[in-house]
């Protein structure tokens, strides 16, 4: 609960419930009084006082969430992550790892993580296991030093997701099989064919690239990226649609960082 805690947010515990872990409302009222429900939070600047809020009912939570952890932990154990012979290697965005970190107390076992940007790498102690942390593109850096590639990372953020969006909810099934449930569509889910064709061309270029012994640094990565994320106009018109992103886990809905950066 307090690596939950630790991201930005701000509205309702109400909200707080519904949208960062997702759970339905007849689940919600069933385990939280409708007073708690009404007050205002802003994490992480609240946290301590919000786990002060939520401790008198952690067993009522944990009683409706224990259905989801029972799932994930078996799916987890499918896909090959619980294998005592290797440590699992999470690959993401960034930044600070808080993903890795509650799947590392879940595996109860040592992980790394490489991400485009890791503003906090290095090992890490969970209980007894360690999370290891490595950026490709940056390290150490923190929002508003200067650094492009993670101020306005946003726009990867867009990019970098599934066609069916946000996974908010599993459960096993009686064959033993997955059922999974996801959250509102953003526009890259509408027009996912239209992201594919970025992604093909992407993938294209790469394979052109190492068969011509093209070779691009981080740098002129960074440089390149600071030239659409910054510029008016250097992200083609027809594709400014798939800038649009979810991001009710911290309270804020759907987000344009068109609109957001003004480019």
């Amino acid at each position: 609960m307090p690596m939950a805690l630790s991201n930005d947010f701000a509205g309702s515990i109400l909200d707080l419930m519904r949208k960062r872990f997702g759970l339905q409302l007849h689940e919600i009222f069933s385990a939280l009084p409708f007073e708690l429900l009404r007050f205002n939070c802003e994490l992480p600047k609240d946290r301590d006082l919000v786990l002060q809020w939520l401790t008198p009912h952690f067993n009522a939570l944990k009683s409706v969430v224990s259905p989801t952890y029972r799932s994930l932990v078996a799916y987890l154990s499918r896909s090959g992550l619980m294998d005592p012979d290797k440590r699992p290697l999470m690959l993401d965005l960034g930044y600070s790892g808080t993903i890795q970190k509650i799947l590392t107390h879940i595996l109860k076992r040592d992980t790394t993580g490489l991400y485009f940007i890791a503003t906090k790498p290095g090992d890490s102690a969970i209980s007894d296991h360690h999370a290891l942390l490595k950026g490709v593109f940056h390290e150490g850096v923190g929002w508003r030093d200067g650094c492009t590639m993670l101020d306005r990372s946003l726009l990867f953020e867009c990019l970098l997701t599934a066609p069916h969006g946000q996974m908010v909810d599993i459960r096993q099934k009686s064959n033993r099989e997955f059922e999974y449930f996801y959250g509102r569509e953003a526009a890259t889910q509408r027009h996912f064919q239209d992201l594919k064709t970025v992604f093909d061309g992407a993938i294209d270029h790469v394979l052109m690239c190492r068969r011509h012994g093209v070779n691009y640094t981080s740098e002129d990565v960074q440089d390149l990226y600071e030239v659409f994320a910054t510029r008016p106009n250097c992200i083609p018109h027809d594709v400014r649609h798939l800038f649009n992103v979810d991001d009710d886990i911290a309270g804020n809905g759907m987000v344009s960082p068109m609109q957001m950066f003004a480019i």
